[in-house]
C-alpha cells in the first residue's frame, strides 16, 4: 500500500455493541482518500475547479476484525486501478497490533460537475498516481 492515513475512532463511529459501526469503516475509507489526494497534490477541490468531479459508483468491504471507541485506525490507500473514466481505490484497515481488521474498495466515475456526464480521468491524476505509487 502506498499511503497511510491514522483515524482516531469517536464515540459516535461506535454502535450499541461497542464496536465500530460497520458502514463507518467506508466513511474512513472516504477520508483517506481525501487525505491521499492531497498528499499526492490532486486535493478534491483543485480537482472540482479543474472541471472534474468524483462520484461514488461502487462499494465493497470485508471486516475481519473491528475497532471500538478510542482505537486508533491506519489506514492504508491506494489507488489499484484507473479505466478512462473510473478510479478505483483499494483500502487496509489495521488496528494498534497490526493486525488488518476490515479491507474495502470504492469504485469512482469522474463526471462533469454541471452535467453530470462522465469524463476522462485527468492526466494529472493519472500521473500523481503513477508518480507516488511508482
Amino acid at each position: 500500500m502506498a499511503f497511510g492515513h491514522p483515524m482516531q475512532v469517536r464515540f459516535a463511529d461506535t454502535d450499541a455493541q461497542g464496536h465500530m459501526y460497520f458502514a463507518n469503516y467506508l466513511t474512513f475509507c472516504d477520508e483517506a482518500l481525501a487525505a491521499y489526494m492531497r498528499h499526492i497534490g490532486v486535493p478534491w477541490q483543485a480537482l472540482v475547479a479543474s472541471g472534474v468531479d468524483m462520484f461514488y459508483r461502487g462499494a465493497t468491504c470485508d471486516y475481519r476484525g473491528s475497532a471500538r471507541f478510542e482505537d486508533v485506525v491506519e489506514i492504508e490507500t491506494r489507488v489499484s486501478r484507473i479505466g478512462e473514466s473510473s478510479v478505483t481505490s483499494s483500502y487496509e484497515m489495521r488496528g494498534a497490533d497490526g493486525a488488518v481488521i476490515a479491507t474495502a474498495e470504492l469504485t469512482s466515475v469522474c463526471v462533469d460537475p454541471e452535467t453530470r456526464e462522465k469524463v476522462r480521468v485527468p492526466e494529472t491524476l493519472r500521473d500523481a498516481v503513477a508518480k507516488h505509487q511508482g
